[in-house]
């Protein structure tokens, strides 16, 4: 039973079965080991199962390292193992790139080279492959030579696909560990550890997933990957009945990379989505050199957690714009460095799965969202923890999905109050996502054209189609590659549009067919092209609208999927440059200028007729109808004549929205005000409008300030204006978006808060500085240490900075017990030497702080002992534990002398001894 030759026949069998042949196959086999194990007395030595399923599911197995092997390496590493001159025929078969696998090339090369029958064991391959792994390609030829000699061809055939990761035998991984036990891909999805999924369903702790106090069997534990629990698709029409059932939580769907944050109280370790492990680039410790996030992480955890896993986001944060960077925006966040003055990593939080030694899988949500809160300590930029908001009602709902889309967020996240956390789970799990893509007529869909495809791995089909756009039609037409898609249409679908396309299908270069079109790919060429004569048109739908040079476009559509085919569209039919430029608003808006790579496709605001909308089939379009330019005439009789000179005289003004806050001014009111003063108010901003006036950002204005073709501006501006009858120039405060012009001119007036270079500050314009240094919290944001210190060198000189900042870094308790005093005048000294300490950049905690601090002072005439001060000390620290530096009880009056001294007295004078 231990012979490799054994699951190499098992293999060979289950790929050439039927489907009930194949399962019926690996059933008995399990069946078989079962007994097999149940026949051997119990110990170490006893056989178990894992070994097997290391080699029966590779890519299952994370104890083993990659293996560094592709299908062309790998048989580079059999050419130089068997010895074979390169440039016979058999070699150049074995190295093509053919539609059969390398297994399969390889056999009749494998025939008289190695033994008819293998010697092999289980335990020998995964030693071998082991070697593999921990040597590289290097090793690759050695141990092949080793299991060349001891295998048969076809347990060679099957160690070739076992090394590419991929058996090809039509049975899903998912499957085959449910054949094993029924709870075993539970199980692994908790885990992500097939030896302790074995261990534990030997050991006979999962007979019954009712024996478990976890759902489905997950147990999470710290330094142990966990399969991340997945938001099921939500259409907008389903959310009322959700609502009517169960309470729900809505979260802003973060467009960062799925991670998890272990931490089991001394080691740190991050996951991707998908478990590889990328603790190195992050930080494994907090002193750590090299790491960019542990060092703040560490000191954001609680003072209470020992051991902890968190599920979020993370994210790319730009520290000049202090905003995240969305993901196609190109920066890969686990490549970057601590040296990057510009980007950093930000790990957003929304659950937590572990907490001090216990599981939250079985933990309902809302319980879990308390935990994350007392767990983690926010701090802008390093860690965050997802907003969240309980939902009312539906109206409720669509007010906050209709703030993200004007927040520009990818979506949203309903997530139900009693769900518990389900590894690798999707479908019924309480987590949904709504996205404006997946409602009908919210955003923009695009006409485009097939110009090519690409087969699937095998080489038998088309399953994705390359489409493109019209960059002009006559007299000579040329198309452009948008996209590559492969999502949207059902199995039937893809049969149908491969029988149609097939016969029209070119290899070769790209000319664009005997009609003399021209056709671009970019740099995404597909393995076959059709001639846009011979083509057909596919609506597409998508969430974003990307900057790619990818693509011959220069845009590409992120998530895109197919929402219909379109027969009735002919070629020159097709969406073209021009639209999707202007879909884009970047003609004008380069990414220098503040552009941004993506374009959110969304259109509109969601609308309660949503919600009840049923699903719809995609219709043509109806052509767009340019907006008309609509302007308000004064009414004589309504409104005073303008004043002579006005300070808009000649300039066009649109008024797009207003506050609301109560007692703001209304449209009629600001359009009055413009005219008032000589300038005509329109509805729709032309090149020529001087600015647009913006009481609140909404859908319509975000979208022109996007463009970055008009000044938008604060009704402030325009009121303030009003009232001083005279036309300012623009304020940074004034400003929601600036021209390029107007951007290069307030950076030559102001600096980055907006704190000008030659105008005088008053107390007013300083507070409003203040709160805009502090950006959205309104408080100012928190300098660092260096900057504390370079700022004092700069002010008060390099030699008295250091003398003012004598106790820089240090913190102090002030001793205090009901009998400690020999009187109030030693107690007022002693209080005034503390201040003296914080004034030298000591740190004072009051009695209500807790922390440990590094001095404690007693005041002249305390009577208590030093044990009974120590205990004192250790009260006020609340708990935490002692650093490397001990807390010292000292004389204040040391603080009076290190300040005569202008350097820090010896502790040793000032100790405070019985």
């Amino acid at each position: 039973m231990e012979s490799f030759g054994v699951l190499s026949s098992l293999l060979e069998k289950v790929h050439h079965a039927q489907r009930p042949g194949k399962e019926a196959a690996l059933r008995k086999f399990f069946q078989d080991f079962e007994r097999y194990r149940q026949s051997c007395a119990e110990g170490p030595n006893r056989p178990s199962i894992h070994a097997w399923l290391r080699l029966l599911l590779p890519g299952l197995d994370r104890e083993r390292k990659a293996y560094g092997l592709r299908e062309r390496s790998l048989a580079e590493a059999y050419v130089r193992a068997l010895g074979l001159d390169r440039r016979s025929e058999d070699v150049q078969r074995l190295l093509s790139a053919a539609t059969d696998d390398l297994a399969t090339r390889l056999g009749s090369l494998l025939h008289g080279r190695c033994p008819a029958v293998g010697d092999l064991t289980v335990a020998d391959v995964n030693a071998r492959l082991d070697a593999i792994a921990d040597g590289g390609p290097t090793a690759a030829r050695t141990e092949l030579v080793q299991l060349i000699e001891r295998a048969s061809p076809l347990d060679q055939r099957w160690l070739v696909r076992i090394l590419l990761r991929n058996l090809r035998l039509a049975v899903s991984s998912r499957r085959i560990l449910q054949l094993y036990h029924p709870s075993a891909p539970t199980i692994y999805d908790g885990a992500s550890d097939l030896k302790q999924m074995v261990e534990q369903i030997e050991s006979r702790q999962a007979t019954a997933n009712e024996l478990l106090d976890e759902p489905d069997g997950a147990v999470i534990r710290p330094l142990h990957f966990v399969r991340p629990m997945l938001c099921q698709r939500l259409e907008l029409r389903q959310v009322g009945e959700l609502l009517r059932r169960d309470a729900y939580w809505l979260e802003t769907k973060m467009d960062g990379e799925r991670f998890q944050v272990h931490w089991d109280g001394e080691t740190f370790r991050y996951y991707s989505r998908n478990g590889h492990d990328y603790s190195e680039s992050f930080g494994r410790s907090a002193d750590q050199v090299g790491g960019t996030l542990t060092p703040m992480l560490a000191t954001l955890l609680a003072p209470s957690v020992r051991s902890l896993v968190l599920d979020g986001e993370m994210m790319v944060f730009d520290r000049r714009t202090l905003r995240y960077r969305d993901k196609c925006d190109g920066t890969d966040v686990k490549a970057l460095r601590p040296g990057n003055t510009q980007l950093r990593p930000c790990f957003c939080a929304y659950d937590v799965l572990h907490h001090n030694g216990r599981s939250l899988a079985g933990v309902p949500y809302a319980e879990r969202a308390r935990l994350l809160a007392e767990s983690v300590r926010e701090q802008f930029g390093f860690l965050e923890r997802c907003r969240r908001v309980r939902v009312r009602d539906p109206p409720h709902l669509l007010e906050l999905i209709n703030g993200a889309i004007d927040e520009r967020q990818e979506g949203v996240v309903l997530k139900r109050e009693d769900a518990p956390y389900r590894p690798n789970r999707r479908a019924g799990t309480g987590w949904y996502k709504i996205k404006p893509d997946y409602v009908d007529g919210l955003v923009v869909d695009f006409d485009l054209l097939v110009l090519g495809g690409f087969y699937n791995q095998r080489r038998t089909y088309v399953n994705a189609f390359l489409v493109g756009v019209a960059a002009r039609t006559t007299p000579r037409p040329e198309y452009l590659s948008v996209a590559k898609v492969s999502m949207g249409l059902g199995t039937l679908e893809w049969q149908q549009l491969n029988q149609t396309l097939r016969p029209h299908w070119r290899t070769g270069p790209v000319d664009g067919g005997d009609g003399g079109a021209v056709v671009q790919c970019g740099q995404t060429a597909p393995d076959v092209w059709i001639a846009p004569a011979d083509s057909i048109t596919l609506q597409l739908r998508g969430s974003e609208l990307v900057r790619s040079d990818s693509y011959a476009a220069g845009y590409t559509i992120r998530f895109p999927r197919i929402v219909t085919v379109r027969p009735d569209k002919l070629p020159d039919e097709v969406c073209t440059l021009d639209e999707l430029e202007q879909v884009a608003g970047s003609n004008r808006a380069a990414p220098s200028a503040g552009g941004q790579r993506a374009t959110k496709l969304a259109k509109r605001h969601v609308t309660l007729e949503d919600l009840s909308a049923p699903p719809t089939v995609s219709k043509a379009k109806a052509p767009r109808k340019r907006a008309a330019l609509v302007t308000f005439e004064r009414n004589p009789e309504q409104e005073p004549p303008p004043l002579p000179g006005g300070m808009l005289h000649g300039r066009d003004v649109c008024v797009m929205s207003v506050g609301s806050q109560p007692g703001a001014a209304t449209i009629d009111a600001l359009e009055r005000l413009v005219r008032r003063h000589g300038g005509r108010a329109v509805a729709n901003p032309t090149p020529a409008t001087y600015a647009i006036v913006a009481g609140r950002v909404t859908f319509k204005v975000r979208k022109y300030m996007e463009t970055g073709r008009w000044d938008v501006v604060r009704d402030e501006w325009l009121l303030r204006a009003g009232t001083e009858g005279r036309l300012e120039a623009f304020r940074p405060e004034d400003m929601l978006s600036a021209t390029e012009p107007t951007r290069m001119r307030l950076a030559q007036q102001y600096d980055r808060y907006g704190d000008s270079y030659t105008r005088p500050t008053t107390p007013t314009s300083f507070g409003a500085l203040l709160r805009r240094m502090g950006g959205d919290t309104g408080e100012p944001g928190r300098l660092t240490d260096r900057e504390v210190v370079r700022g004092e060198r700069m002010l008060l000189g390099v030699r008295h900075a250091t003398r003012m900042r004598l106790f820089r870094g240090l913190t102090g308790r002030l001793y205090r017990s009901a009998q400690a005093w020999d009187g109030q005048v030693a107690e007022f000294r002693a209080q005034r030497d503390m201040l003296r300490f914080v004034q030298y950049g000591g740190r004072w905690l009051r009695d209500s702080e807790p922390g440990r601090a590094r001095y404690v002072f007693v005041a002249p005439g305390a009577t208590a002992t030093v044990q009974e001060m120590e205990r004192w000390a250790d009260q006020m620290a609340h708990g935490e534990p002692a650093s490397g530096d001990d807390t010292t009880l000292l004389q204040v009056r040391w603080i009076a002398r290190s300040i005569e001294a202008g350097q820090l007295c010896d502790g040793a004078d000032f100790i405070v001894a019985d």
